[in-house]
């Protein structure tokens, strides 16, 4: 019959795509060169960092079986069974409770030291391997979506956005790709290791605060709006070389040649669309149509000379309530219509 210790390890072979044994001897220092190379090689190969999870997993399961004794330990063999010396006469030798549990604790102590030691120097070799390997995330057409970095740091992507970013950060520096799309950050603070946000118009660095990057390359449009902290930007721009300094409510922005900075009037309108709302005053209509595609999932197709004008000077409208109720909304302060083909999914704006 299995013990309680044995039982837990076979339920785990349920949970971890690599043999936990493996894994565990892999912790104790136990394994060949071989099953080493092996170990690594597996968690290089972590294309959605459930790997670094399962690793983790089975690192937390083999501390609490050296923190459960040294037959815990043990139990990490399959094939294994703590040996039993003997006394006089055959029978088993039997310590004392005191010496029973100051040779446990001599024995965990000892393990718990070598794991540790073993630990650190996989994450990080495995750390190394899994920063250098960039995880691409694409947010479908309406739909948004929050993530949480391996550092704490916190990203919402709007609908329609593209990001780049390491399963783990390892080294001097955290650093994410932005595509294209919106995405909201509120980093994780690190005064040793800096938070960088690389787009095609710029790098922006930061080591803990709050803000907003929009991105459309393909209309040479960027924007950063700062909520919390102080931000760089250090433009990538063929024309232009400077290094910004953004202070709370200021933003940054550029149509591809050069950059213009600016506060933010309306603190509230740089993150409503992380709560499903959508800012219209003082947007150009052709920038807001672009929204409406990614965010209700359309084609719009804009079938005039000149660009609508939008009247209103403060407003908000909830993307729950649909497109034409968008739609509705903005044309009572501008001079449009619209007619929407549900066959094609397009919507043309007259």
């Amino acid at each position: 019959m299995e013990s309680a210790d044995e039982l837990q390890v076979s339920i785990s072979c349920q949970i971890f795509n690599m043999d936990p044994y493996l894994l565990i001897r892999y912790f104790r220092c136990t394994v060949s060169q071989e099953e080493e190379l092996a170990v690594q090689q597996w968690l290089a190969d972590d294309a959605d960092g459930s790997r670094a999870k399962e690793f983790n997993d089975a690192h937390l399961l083999y501390i609490g079986m050296v923190m459960h004794g040294d037959e815990a330990v043990d139990a990490g063999r399959p094939d294994s069974r703590p040996a039993v010396p003997a006394g006089r006469g055959g029978r088993p030798f039997t310590r004392s409770p005191l010496r029973k549990i100051l040779a446990a604790v001599s024995v965990a102590a000892a393990v718990a030291f070598v794991a540790v030691v073993s630990s650190l120097v996989s994450y990080h070799v495995a750390g190394d391997r899994l920063s250098g390997q960039f995880q691409t995330v694409r947010v479908p057409a309406g739909k948004s979506m929050e993530l949480v970095l391996s550092d704490g740091t916190s990203m919402w992507l709007n609908a329609g956005t593209e990001i780049e970013y390491p399963a783990v950060f390892s080294g001097k520096d955290r650093t994410v790709r932005l595509i294209s799309g919106e995405a909201m950050f509120d980093v994780a603070r690190d005064g040793k290791r800096p938070f960088n946000v690389e787009t095609f118009a710029s790098v922006i660095t930061v080591l803990g605060t709050k803000f907003n990057v929009t991105v459309d390359s393909g209309a040479g449009r960027f924007s950063a709006a700062l909520l919390r902290g102080s931000v760089k930007v250090k433009s990538l721009l063929p024309e232009d070389d400077s290094e910004y300094l953004l202070k709370p409510n200021e933003m940054i922005s550029t149509d591809g040649e050069s950059f213009t900075m600016s506060r933010i009037k309306d603190p509230g309108s740089v993150e409503c669309w992380t709560r499903g709302l959508v800012d219209v005053a003082g947007v150009p209509f052709d920038e807001l149509m672009r929204k409406f595609e990614l965010l209700f999932d359309v084609d719009i197709i804009i079938e005039r000379e000149q660009m609508p004008a939008i009247g209103y000077t403060w407003g908000k409208i909830r993307v729950s309530e649909g497109l034409d109720h968008a739609l509705g909304v903005l044309s009572k302060a501008s001079d449009f219509s619209w007619e929407r083909n549900f066959e094609t999914g397009t919507v043309i704006i007259r």
